[in-house]
């Protein structure tokens, strides 16, 4: 799944906390403590997210620096071969 069809580190913490809110409700306690470790999964997941959108923004800054670099480059070769 590419970055742009992936949720955001918001939803799965939204997805944690309506899990720690039924675990905080349930009566069993097995069924609470299955609860609260799915809240605990989605919170992984909402960590391991947040990693992805940081390297992906990080990658995209990158490539606009090289891109930038490259276009300055490209001015400076033209300017030398400019007669005059």
């Amino acid at each position: 799944m590419g970055i742009e069809r992936m949720h955001s580190p918001k939803y799965w913490l939204a997805r944690a906390e309506e899990f720690h809110t039924k675990a905080d409700n349930c009566e069993h306690m097995q069924a609470r403590a299955t609860l609260r470790q799915v809240a605990k999964n989605y919170e992984a997941i909402a960590r391991r997210a947040q990693q992805i959108l940081t390297a992906t923004e990080m990658d995209q800054r990158r490539r606009v620096r090289v891109a930038q670099e490259y276009a300055d480059n490209q001015r400076v070769i033209m300017a030398q071969l400019r007669p005059g």
